[in-house]
């Protein structure tokens, strides 16, 4: 009974302030309660992906070895054959600089032959006829070792080849294979959040693949590369809703752990539906910031109305003059406040929802095909060799 008392005695203006103060207080209410049922996570059903597998042929990597071993062994015989008709030829060459060599030999042994010749002309008289001859061969004796001589720098000539045949057999085990343009199942072991933006075009983010079948080449031949890991790249795009990767790297070990391939590849996945690209979901985290800043303006938007409400304005000749009373003060200062705090924060969520630009989520352990564009030659590196 007394608050009615009281509140019939009260002024019409003070009873419309306690009014839009109740007022006031109802809304700030209520918006706390739906800043809380929006702030709370949304729960996202889970999709469950259809695995695919290929089918494999049991027999064709065994073809596809076969086959490589085959045309290495054809290889090496071509290279035997050819050293073999170099070698012909010098042989031949060495022969016709001998016989040109014994024709034209009396010139440069000129100097010594005078010596044997007059030699030659004593011992005849003395002696029989046949014991001459004898003789004879044990002075034309002398010119074999500037024979030999050269042909030992004939030998030398031939070592040139021998030390290209080496540098070849170098190349040869270093067990190049060349790797045509081919695809091969791959899983993606890491998921990716690809972003959307402008921005980020000169950021991509990177994913990893292990392969886990044969690589299937053109003609229905296979390659073993199962095991190996590749790395890729990729942005998203709103268009298709997927994200777009390319290949970036190689990586395989043997078995036995002798051989490291790692080399830069070209190619892009496909996914399970046939097409290029990544299926994703859309995730936009920016639809809770805008709404904050709209609920931030509502509130600012009170906070000066208040505000104003508490201003008295005059004009005259001399302008505009606004000015408050000495007993609505407190009220003037808690709009005004209320008003630039709001104006803040809804600037704040406006900035932050700029941030939270929409990105294309791929989940992990997802099954792609990883198709190579370009062929590259596969070199096998020994890591104990490159230490040496």
């Amino acid at each position: 009974m007394a608050l009615k008392e009281t509140w019939k005695t009260l002024a019409p203006e003070r009873k419309r302030k306690f009014v839009l103060a109740g007022t006031i207080a109802l809304v700030l209410l209520l918006g706390a309660g739906g800043y809380q049922m929006r702030s709370k996570p949304v729960p996202h059903p889970r999709t469950e992906e259809k695995s695919t597998s290929l089918i494999q042929s049991p027999g064709m990597l065994q073809k596809s070895l076969y086959q490589q071993s085959q045309r290495e062994l054809a290889k090496r015989d071509r290279q035997m054959e050819e050293l073999r008709g170099q070698l012909a030829t010098l042989m031949e060459k060495d022969q016709d600089r001998e016989k040109e060599g014994q024709e034209n030999s009396p010139g440069p042994p000129s100097t010594e032959r005078p010596v044997t010749t007059v030699d030659t002309l004593k011992y005849p008289p003395p002696p029989p006829p046949g014991t001459v001859y004898p003789a004879m061969p044990s002075q034309s004796a002398a010119p074999p070792p500037p024979e030999e001589i050269v042909a030992v720098g004939d030998i030398g000539m031939i070592s040139a080849p021998v030390s290209e045949i080496v540098a070849d057999k170098k190349k040869a085990d270093g067990q190049r294979i060349y790797l045509p343009p081919s695809f091969m199942a791959a899983t993606l072991l890491s998921g990716l959040d690809a972003p959307t933006s402008e921005s980020a075009k000169g950021s991509p983010v990177p994913a990893l693949l292990r392969i886990k079948d044969l690589a299937v080449l053109p003609n229905s031949v296979k390659a073993d590369l199962k095991g190996c890991f590749v790395i890729a790249e990729g942005l998203g795009n709103l268009a298709d809703e997927r994200a777009h990767m390319r290949l970036v790297s190689l990586s395989c070990l043997t078995r036995e752990g002798q051989s490291v391939i790692d080399q830069k590849i070209k190619g892009f996945l496909v996914d399970q539906d046939g097409k290029i690209g990544l299926k994703g979901r859309v995730v936009s985290r920016m639809g809770s910031a805008i709404a904050r800043s709209m609920i931030a303006g509502f509130f600012g938007g009170l906070g000066e109305y208040v505000a104003a409400q508490n201003t008295i304005t005059s004009t005259s000749p001399l302008g505009t003059t606004q000015t408050i009373n000495t007993g609505d003060a407190l009220q003037y200062g808690a709009g005004s406040g209320l008003a630039s705090a709001f104006k803040d924060t809804q600037k704040f969520y406006l900035d932050l929802a700029k941030q939270a630009l929409p990105v294309i989520e791929v989940g992990a352990t997802k099954d792609v095909t990883l198709v190579i564009e370009e062929g590259i030659m596969l070199e096998l590196r020994d890591p104990d060799k490159e230490k040496n």
